[in-house]
């Protein structure tokens, strides 16, 4: 009889483990023929026999007047230790409650001298029970010629593909339901598949490829992917604007937009409550939003990018726009400010979708009013701001100031503004 378990061997003489962990094990019990005696009958030892992968050809082990101890109290947890006298070792045993039942009968019948159909195994000829492979859940491609002709395995967990002039993204890819790791950075990529929204991925590179391209989001909007990813690089991909559905990611915790040619990013980025690292260094930003604040990031970069003030002209217009706006605001943005100053609950289904996402995405005022940013009564101005009490550590261009837009809902704001400039300091520690 064989089965397959688990075997960790004790010797109890030294109290050392001959093997450190449990080891997969192949452990076969049966009858060892032996010459005839002078009588002409063939003489049988019953023996045990431990094969494992550091011995194939297996520890062999007398069992008659033999055994020191079997200890049964756990076996139907698939446990027991069974101990011989030579050697002083005892084999901790974890296996199939059932086929170590059996094996432990067969046992007692064989020590109590029963002749038994389990028994009547070779034990000389005896081999291991072949294990099955181990399944494959990471697989590295570095080049186009290292490509599975045979496909992926579907226990894949972590997969890299780099530097191998991929231009499409697979279905069988965006198919791999195991997958919570995906590199495929150093591509031609131009789209991703929205199959690609349905994986419950954890990490996701897609830097060095074309993405600017098309600016198609689609794969964006997957709740699978917006509820697990906590890592995205999407840096070196000419991205002229912050994707939009990226706001609704509020599980991330690391944004790499490195190397691309943003001019701003979105009020929106507020919702990213769960945000730690953000990298935008070797952009074209001319300013942060003010909701960057709002957040707690241990580390902002944004090295490499020129800020710049406003520019007078269009500052002017602005003001005059606003001096000129006499129209009532609009119910919508009305109900909207009222669900954001009272606190009231968003249960699904309580208010209009459209309305949740004003009130998640649009921008406040320094006085707390919700903004709306295509309303004409809404205007914008730039403040210096060298200085974020949030965020613990800043990657800047010390020959640049920082400036952050602040969004304003009425003229008596502006005196908000002074108070931010001063709170913000308008020179650098």
């Amino acid at each position: 009889m064989k089965i397959l378990c688990e075997v960790q061997v004790v010797n109890r003489t030294t109290q050392a483990n001959r093997t450190p962990r449990p080891l997969k094990s192949t452990l076969a019990i049966g009858y060892k023929q032996s010459a005839r005696d002078s009588n002409g009958n063939t003489k049988k030892e019953l023996e045990m026999v431990l094969f494992s992968g550091q011995n194939k050809t297996g520890n062999r082990y007398k069992v008659k007047d033999n055994i020191h101890a079997v200890h049964t109290k756990f076996v139907l947890d698939g446990k027991a230790t069974i101990g011989f006298l030579q050697p002083a070792e005892n084999l901790l045993i974890k296996c199939d409650p059932i086929q170590l039942k059996g094996f432990l009968q067969t046992l007692k019948l064989g020590m109590d001298g029963k002749d038994a159909i389990n028994l009547r195994l070779n034990i000389a000829s005896a081999t291991a029970i072949p294990q099955k492979a181990q399944p494959q859940v990471r697989m590295v491609v570095s080049k186009r010629s290292e490509y599975p002709i045979k496909g992926f395995p579907r226990t894949l967990k972590s997969l890299t593909i780099n530097n191998s002039q991929l231009v499409k993204l697979s279905f069988e890819v965006c198919s791999l339901r195991n997958l919570t790791k995906l590199d495929v950075g150093g591509n031609k990529l131009t789209k991703i598949p929205s199959e690609l929204g349905r994986l419950a991925l954890t990490s996701l590179n897609l830097s060095s490829n074309s993405l600017g391209e098309l600016n198609d989001w689609c794969w964006l909007r997957g709740t699978k992917l917006r509820q697990t990813l906590g890592e995205l690089d999407l840096s070196s991909n000419g991205l002229t604007y912050f994707p939009p559905p990226l706001v609704k990611f509020e599980s991330l915790v690391s944004l790499n937009l490195n190397h691309n040619q943003l001019s701003r990013l979105p009020f929106g980025i507020r919702r990213l409550q769960a945000l730690r690292k953000l990298h935008v260094c070797s952009n074209k930003l001319e300013s942060l939003p003010a909701a960057i604040e709002d957040l707690h990031v241990d580390l902002l970069d944004v090295w490499g990018n020129c800020f710049k003030s406003f520019n007078a002209e269009a500052d002017q217009q602005l003001s005059r726009q606003k001096a000129t706006a006499n129209s009532p605001h609009p119910l919508w943005l009305q109900a909207a400010r009222a669900v954001d100053n009272y606190k009231l609950p968003l249960p699904a289904g309580s208010v209009p979708a459209i309305l949740i996402e004003l009130i998640c995405e649009a921008p406040k005022c320094l006085c707390g009013k919700l903004c709306y940013a295509l309303n004409k009564e809404d205007i914008f101005q730039r403040v210096t701001m060298p200085k974020f009490t949030n965020i613990k550590n800043l990657t800047y261009s010390r020959e640049h100031q920082i400036y952050a837009d602040v969004v304003l809902c009425s003229p008596s704001c502006s005196v908000s503004v002074h108070r931010c400039i001063g709170i913000f300091s308008n020179k650098f520690p």
